[in-house]
């Protein structure tokens, strides 16, 4: 059963799972996952490579085409009235006014995650569906780091943008199709 994991796990609210991460060493990071908390392992160099390359992307992107939203990188999001959710995306397209010590967002455009071998089918599962319920969000992206390729889910028809991209996610590592030659 794919959501075995999460079932098995005993679950957790939100506001036992933000006291047990705050009592975590800070150079662990958690996420929230459907009520069970989900430690994620560090990322790979090239993991954090695709990432920027994605945020780089997309910024340049929405400078000419939606200025008042930005890309970044690692943002909490914590959707109101959410109680078993609170995932931190690679990438995330938010609004661009943010208010000084914000520490999550309650609402996204975009959300992007660099797959990772350790990355369980049930979280992802969660994970995407989580995402493709928030009403805001246009497209729920996953990029491999093991070969050139992503899977996207995008609301709109047209995914042009996002395909002429996906090479460019991959400069500067040993998957760049561009490279030598």
């Amino acid at each position: 059963m794919p959501g075995d994991f999460l079932t098995r796990t005993p679950q957790l609210t939100m506001r036992q799972f933000h006291a047990f991460r705050d009592e975590r060493p800070k150079e662990e990071k958690w996420e929230l996952i459907d009520g069970v908390p989900v430690m994620m392992p560090p990322p790979t160099v090239m993991h954090q490579r695709i990432a920027r390359n994605l945020e780089t992307l997309l910024n340049t992107h929405l400078q000419t085409v939606k200025p008042e939203w930005q890309a970044d990188r690692e943002v909490g999001v914590w959707l109101k009235g959410d109680r078993k959710f609170n995932p931190e995306p690679d990438v995330t397209v938010i609004d661009a006014a943010i208010k000084v010590g914000q520490v999550y967002v309650g609402r996204f455009y975009l959300v992007a995650e660099v797959l990772s071998e350790s990355d369980r089918k049930a979280v992802l599962d969660a994970k995407l569906a989580y995402y493709k319920a928030h009403g805001h969000n246009r497209c729920v992206l996953f990029v491999r780091q093991d070969g050139v390729g992503a899977q996207q889910h995008d609301r709109r028809s047209e995914d042009s943008w996002v395909r002429r991209m996906l090479g460019d996610l991959y400069k500067f590592t040993p998957l760049d199709p561009f490279a030598g030659g």
